[in-house]
């Protein structure tokens, strides 16, 4: 993501075009992006995934308690901590949400809208995120610049013009109504990318509650496939959360371009559990060999 670093690590990376470029074999540049979550709300847990070598990490203000002033810091930490190497992206709750704004000003290079049904509400959420050079409704935050620092700009530009350009879009897809209007929503300009939305379309779809590994429901498969349809008709970039797939549901993976592949909490359990099982496993061999 070096190459999509903005002027200012204050000012957000151009994700939009690396997502464009994702569908573009003759760009010479990466078909799939890196993602991690961060649903741990703490500095430390951002500067750490920051410096792992993803390309973005996803800072989940949906699911987790974030006052505004906590999700300034962990934007600007993941920015700061790998110089622009690694993308800052935002799941805001939703697009009337006071977050939005602060995760905007803060350099956000993604903002992942869920719950979007029609394609009048995902150019809702594109208007929230352009300036009205770029026929949105943004507003300007003076508090945020810095003269020299946070507002430089390329020749003939500015920095609202590089924010309306570099920031993605990213359109969650979690409801029947959305999956029906789904090529409606990606045709809506502004919009940079789709998002499977997989664990609340299983609810919505009432499929049965499934474990993580488990056989996937041959619903959501079908739903996967009008999605990837959808993609290429549009040439829009799909993005999904792959660490809860079972592995015989992985074979579409190479239809989506941004791979959430984990988060701090999940790798959490994970870690821990492991350890513990391997403790207790070394203990009983021991025991044994006293035996």
């Amino acid at each position: 993501m070096e190459d999509y670093r903005a002027a200012s690590l204050f000012q957000p990376s151009n994700l939009a075009k690396a997502l464009e470029d994702t569908m573009d074999p003759s760009s010479g540049r990466p078909t799939h992006l890196m993602g991690t979550f961060v649903s741990v709300p703490h500095t430390i847990s951002a500067r750490t995934l920051a410096v792992l070598g993803y390309d973005c990490v996803l800072i989940d203000a949906q699911h987790t308690p974030i006052e505004a002033e906590n999700l300034v810091r962990l934007i600007q930490t993941v920015s700061l901590s790998s110089q622009g190497r690694t993308v800052p992206v935002c799941r805001v709750p939703s697009a009337q949400s006071d977050l939005l704004t602060y995760a905007l000003d803060a350099g956000a290079g993604g903002i992942i809208f869920p719950h979007i049904d029609t394609p009048e509400q995902a150019a809702e959420a594109v208007s929230k995120c352009r300036y009205a050079y770029s026929d949105g409704d943004r507003s300007l935050a003076p508090a945020v610049l810095v003269p020299g620092v946070t507002d430089v700009a390329p020749p003939g530009s500015s920095h609202e013009r590089v924010a309306d350009k570099n920031i993605a879009v990213i359109i969650q897809i979690e409801s029947p109504l959305a999956l029906a209007n789904a090529d409606a929503i990606a045709a809506v300009p502004g919009v940079n990318a789709l998002m499977l939305g997989a664990g609340d379309l299983r609810v919505a779809m009432r499929c049965p509650p499934r474990q993580v590994g488990d056989p996937e429901d041959p619903k959501i498969l079908d739903a996967i496939e009008r999605l990837v349809n959808v993609s290429r008709r549009h040439q829009k970039p799909l993005a999904v959360v792959t660490f809860k797939l079972s592995e015989k549901a992985k074979i579409w993976l190479k239809d989506f371009q941004l791979l959430v592949i984990s988060s701090d909490y999940s790798s959490l359990v994970k870690g821990h559990k492991d350890d513990l099982a391997r403790m207790r496993q070394t203990l009983a061999e021991v025991q044994g060999l006293k035996n």
